[in-house]
């Protein structure tokens, strides 16, 4: 009688055996670069022989010879693991198409999930958004070395260098940050890096600030690379954190001042808003304005926001008149940000603003 992890690999010899067929070749490199493999390590799924199946049975490998291009290891590693997740509760859908492999190492579309191998870090199955997240990250992942299992709810994949979660209930794939609960999640332009007036006042009450938008976006701008704000979220150009972070902080609307009517930054402020609450429904939001000199198109983008965040019955801190105020318009480097110095002036006085909001108890 054949085992039913044999008849499993007879079907995907099959179906690959047909894929193959219509491609003309299984030698076709990935749509994405795939991240240069580390040294190699012991791990399950990286040798022919990678233990038993689920049901305690040897993995049944070497049914079929590896097609052009795929090196046995790795075809044998990612053959075992259709087998084990045939024996199991969990069995893969039939492969789209042919293993496609680097000198890296390869990556297998079955729809739903991709196999993923490498020499240093064995076969592991991707759900597809992750591993083309995973792929469009450029490497800074490197290799899965895991495949997906359940965490807190959702689903968590690891990786040499990092971690990614998919969450059903948002749709969304997003980036695991341990003690996320001291993170102060920013969205923002130029005024709001790590070491800007915004990252350092963040750092200065105990946050650890996650840096997210870019310079040159807003609400409604983007900057040629990376979208406006909600466009950029809900494309993940950048993920956000999974769990509860302690802080969001959405600072912007100087790059909208130039341009874009209130309505637009009005309808692209309250979409951003939505999708942040339904993304962190018990975490506190601030929004905050535009710094300035308290008059032209910046303060009213600044006015607007504000009354934005009172429609939204969130907190809102205007930083619109600060230049003047306190005497940081000298400390501009050209007209519109600060050097080091106005900086270094400003953190301390966003801090104490901003401390005077969290302090006030919420309803």
């Amino acid at each position: 009688m054949i085992r039913r992890s044999s008849r499993r690999s007879l079907v995907v010899a099959a179906a690959l055996a047909a894929v193959l067929g219509a491609a003309g070749c299984g030698t076709a490199e990935p749509a994405g670069a795939l991240p240069a493999a580390g040294p190699p390590t012991p791990v399950l799924g990286s040798q022919p022989t990678a233990g038993l199946t689920e049901a305690g049975e040897p993995p049944q490998v070497g049914i079929t010879a590896a097609p052009q291009g795929v090196p046995a290891v790795g075809w044998a590693a990612m053959t075992t693991l259709v087998d084990i997740r045939a024996a199991g509760d969990r069995p893969l859908p039939e492969p789209l198409e042919a293993p496609s492999c680097s000198l890296a190492g390869c990556s297998w579309s079955f729809g739903t999930e991709t196999l993923v191998w490498s020499a240093s870090s064995g076969a592991r199955a991707l759900r597809t958004e992750v591993f083309s997240r995973w792929k469009s990250s450029g490497g800074n992942l490197g290799w899965p070395v895991t495949s997906e299992y359940s965490f807190g709810g959702d689903y968590r994949t690891d990786f040499q260098k990092g971690t990614l979660m998919y969450v059903p209930r948002l749709g969304r794939t997003m980036a695991y940050l341990p003690e996320v609960e001291k993170a102060a999640v920013v969205i923002g332009d130029s005024q709001a890096g790590r070491d800007t007036w915004v990252g350092k006042g963040l750092f200065s009450l105990g946050y650890h600030p996650v840096i997210l938008g870019a310079g040159g976006t807003g609400y409604t701008q983007g900057n040629g690379r990376v979208g406006n704000y909600p466009s950029a979220l809900e494309g993940e150009e950048w993920l956000m954190p999974w769990g509860k972070p302690g802080l969001v902080v959405l600072q912007g609307g100087g790059n909208d001042a130039h341009g874009p009517s209130n309505q637009a930054i009005r309808q692209n402020a309250l979409q951003l808003i939505r999708e942040i609450r339904r993304t962190y429904p018990e975490t506190r939001i601030v929004v905050v304005g535009v710094i300035g000199d308290g008059g032209g198109r910046r303060g009213e983008v600044d006015d607007l926001m504000a009354r934005v965040s009172a429609e939204e019955d969130l907190e809102f801190l205007s930083p619109k008149d600060w230049w003047k105020r306190y005497s940081l318009g000298s400390k501009l480097d050209d007209g519109l940000h600060f050097g080091r110095a106005g900086h270094d002036a400003a953190a301390p006085v966003f801090a104490r603003e901003l401390r005077k909001i969290l302090d006030r108890p919420q309803d």
